[in-house]
């Protein structure tokens, strides 16, 4: 496949026309036209639906968005594979949150070893609050965490946030949309301070009731369980549960209060940042980038 093609699509889609992607790329808005008429021959399948009078993504389109970038960066790596020089090194410690540990931090750390050989990573888990005060005090060189973090010489890139929504055991009924219903029974959640702990207090306190019986817990997996156990329903980052709810393990429970998705930034201190821990820090706001796009409603912020 002629990546040239590729890299077209996704700057139509980045930018927003082809007009825009042919002045980006300095060739004629025919020329970009004939490249994506010539990917969607390749593939089999229209990308771009030219009938609407916005630009609009086919379905094939909208999945071919995560395959492109991956491939056109793995083309960057092989690109470099002779470029010895340029080879960069170093030890990067990333602290995260858990709801990433859950979902994508995993494989990207595996294909991040796989092309920078030369960079270690040392991995630890923590509250946003608690990766806050490592960030400042050394103790982590990246924190991927839930606040826009400011001050002198902080760098904070804003990712694609996480759906948020309620989930319950599957045998166990709960009036659907019925905000106040499910209020009045406990609740599980992240630990006190985090952004989902935020949010429900502002849930109570929008509906009118006082912050009834709520468990607070540092873990997914804890939450998981203790959901599966009987102490309540809970109010967590769908994606990391979206194995148990597709399992039948877990319910999703809709709800008629439209509920914020919970942000995720990657952060790092650029008096101390290395070549190393500014590469992995980007690289990781553009995994956490693609595992968002390529979640489905619900798990996908509406």
């Amino acid at each position: 496949m002629n990546t040239r093609f590729l890299q077209s699509f996704i700057l139509v889609v980045k930018l927003g026309s082809f007009r825009a992607a042919a002045e980006r790329l300095h060739i004629t808005q025919a020329a970009i036209s004939n490249r994506i008429a010539s990917l969607e021959e390749e593939i089999g399948a229209r990308v771009f639906d030219r009938d609407a009078r916005d630009l609009r993504l086919t379905p094939v389109g909208l999945r071919l968005i995560g395959y492109g970038e991956r491939m056109l960066e793995l083309q960057e790596y092989i690109m470099q594979l002779g470029r010895t020089d340029q080879a960069i090194l170093g030890n990067v410690r990333i602290g995260a949150i858990d709801s990433v540990v859950h979902t994508w931090l995993v494989g990207f750390i595996e294909h991040l070893q796989t092309s920078n050989p030369g960079i270690e990573v040392q991995l630890s888990s923590e509250s946003t609050e608690r990766l806050h005060k490592s960030l400042r005090d050394g103790e982590v060189d990246i924190a991927l965490q839930t606040d826009q973090l400011v001050g002198d010489g902080i760098v904070s890139i804003p990712c694609l946030p996480m759906a948020t929504g309620w989930v319950g055991r599957p045998d166990v009924s709960t009036p659907d949309t019925d905000m106040r219903v499910l209020l009045s029974q406990p609740v599980v959640t992240m630990s006190r301070g985090s952004q989902p702990y935020l949010v429900l207090k502002d849930i109570y306190r929008r509906v009118g009731l006082p912050v009834g019986t709520v468990h607070c817990v540092n873990s997914i997996a804890a939450i998981v369980r203790l959901v599966k156990c009987g102490f309540g329903n809970a109010f967590v980052p769908l994606p990391p549960v979206r194995d148990e709810v597709e399992r039948g393990e877990l319910r999703l429970i809709p709800t008629d209060l439209p509920l914020p998705p919970q942000g995720l930034v990657v952060s790092y201190l650029e008096s101390r940042a290395s070549d190393a821990i500014r590469l992995v820090a980007e690289l990781a706001c553009q995994e956490a980038d693609r595992f968002m796009r390529s979640m489905p409603p619900p798990f996908a912020p509406s």
